[in-house]
């Protein structure tokens, strides 16, 4: 059989009693269809579908690898075939000047079960192997251990494997290479934080206070894992992000125990408390957030675009634009809240706000003084835009309005509006924006100069909630809430379309 792509022809074939195999341009961009074709094959050399991916992943890690020190004008071929015992998997290049140290230690990169075997292809060639059993039986463990989705699976939570020989502590300027390794296997190049493959930049950001990160080592001192608090100057709270760990370590709770390291780390620089905001594409984040005390407060629907997603994630939300959560913990008792709650949400923040152990007494809603809005609105690369009322005066139906036809104007497909929840305008404003089309959000702890925010949304495109990856029953509950609350400003309710 043949198959090609534009630019490049690519080449399959299959002979009897003969390997599958392709070969093509050794280039990163090509790695999701190296992996694809090595899984087909090794499904049809009779692997079941567990070990048929696993294979494929060990094989697209090491075309990673390969890739980053490639010049572009290599080509390699990929081989799948099986023994009665076992399906293999065999990288063949040429270059062994250009390879030779990184073969070495290419163990280093790949899941340490993989049966990585290496050898020279005459004068100047290397041939990389992977097997795995046919019919391996894999635990439930293993399976989370070594990063397949929990939805092959019953639902269950992995019994924790033992981390003796996993050290979390803070990074040295050294690491930031290993850090950016960790991030290139895991996501590819199309992370969102693009200053973690500059090991000077992401350096930079240390140093001045912008970035407080957290390291896992394995026993040979090497970097499997990272998180990060980013802080904006003078702000008393701080966002986990930057959060990675490689897919042979995963099962061992290590983003837990870096996040709790974190949170000691945040406690010294005075800060009153941590968010997270998880993807909705899989769970692991969610776990790791449910574990660590932070319940989720919000749901930000179509925040990124469809295409931002890890790289050997699965796509349970293929076909529209992805969403997140957001998830807080206060690291010091926070005092009562008086706020402004508007009449169809008092049920809903209060939840919230007992979920995050938070007294809130209502305060009796005002007319707007005689005052101007003080607004900002935004819009990123990823087509979300933001408007947020620092101040809600008499004028905000109209600054809403206004504010609203520009970021649509802009390009946003989705949009988030929030206003303190302190301001005796908030109840007005919100019913303004309900005729607008927006809808419940969540609450913003302490996110604004440490009081806290109501934030409603507007979607410009479908969504359908039913697709999203949640962890826990108070994040089901909440994204139930919102998808009737949209539902009923307009029309479109997605919970009941087949």
């Amino acid at each position: 059989m043949s198959a090609s792509q534009a630019g490049d022809p690519v080449t399959v074939k299959r002979e009897r009693a003969r390997p599958f195999e392709i070969r093509l341009s050794l280039e990163l961009s090509r790695g999701e269809l190296v992996r694809s074709f090595v899984r087909e094959a090794a499904l049809l050399e009779g692997a079941r579908s567990l070990i048929a991916s696993l294979i494929a992943e060990d094989t697209l890690h090491a075309w990673a690898v390969l890739c980053a020190v490639a010049t572009g004008r290599e080509s390699a071929s990929v081989r799948v075939s099986s023994s009665l015992e076992d399906v293999e998997c065999a990288i063949v290049v040429k270059g062994h000047a250009r390879f030779s140290s990184l073969v070495t230690s290419l163990s280093k990169f790949v899941r340490r079960d993989a049966g990585l075997s290496v050898r020279e292809r005459g004068i100047d060639g290397w041939e990389l192997g992977f097997r795995r059993p046919l019919t391996e039986e894999l635990t439930l463990s293993e399976l989370f251990e070594r990063g397949i989705s929990e939805r092959a699976v019953p639902q269950a939570r992995a019994p924790a494997v033992p981390t003796a020989d996993v050290q979390i502590d803070l990074p040295k300027r050294e690491d930031a290479a290993e850090i950016a390794r960790c991030f290139l296997d895991v996501y590819g190049r199309n992370y969102v934080h693009a200053e973690v493959f500059s090991p000077q930049r992401y350096w930079s950001k240390v140093e001045c206070g912008e970035l407080l990160p957290v390291v896992a080592r394995n026993e040979n001192g090497e970097v499997i894992g990272h998180v990060a608090l980013e802080r904006e100057p003078g702000a008393v709270i701080a966002e986990r992000g930057e959060a990675v760990v490689l897919s042979a370590y995963r099962g061992r709770h290590l983003l837990e125990k870096m996040t709790e390291r974190l949170s000691d780390e945040a406690k010294k620089l005075g800060l009153i408390g941590i968010f997270a905001v998880p993807v909705t594409i899989h769970t692991f984040s969610q776990r790791n957030d449910e574990r660590a005390g932070m319940p989720v407060c919000a749901v930000l629907l179509g925040a990124t675009s469809e295409g931002s997603h890890p790289k050997d994630a699965d796509y349970p939300t293929v076909g529209q634009r992805q969403s997140n959560l957001i998830a807080f913990r206060f690291l010091t008792p926070p005092p009562e809240r008086a706020i402004c709650a508007p009449e169809p949400y008092r049920d809903v923040l209060r939840r919230i706000y007992e979920s995050l152990g938070v007294e809130a007494s209502p305060r009796a809603p005002a007319t707007p003084a005689m005052t101007e809005s003080k607004t900002k609105l935004s819009i990123n690369q990823r087509a979300y835009g933001t408007i947020f009322f620092e101040q809600i005066g008499a004028n905000a139906g109209i600054e809403l309005k206004q504010a609203f036809r520009d970021v649509l104007g802009l390009g946003a497909r989705a949009v988030q509006l929030s206003a303190p929840l302190g301001d005796p305008g908030l109840p007005l404003l919100v019913s303004q924006a309900r005729d607008l089309g927006f809808f419940f959000c969540g609450v913003g702890p302490a996110f604004f100069d440490g009081s806290d925010i109501f934030m409603l949304q507007f979607l410009c495109e479908p969504l359908d909630v039913r697709k999203l990856q949640l962890y826990t029953e108070q994040a089901k509950e909440l994204v139930s809430f919102i998808e009737t609350d949209r539902s009923r400003q307009t029309g479109e309710s997605r919970l009941g379309q087949n």
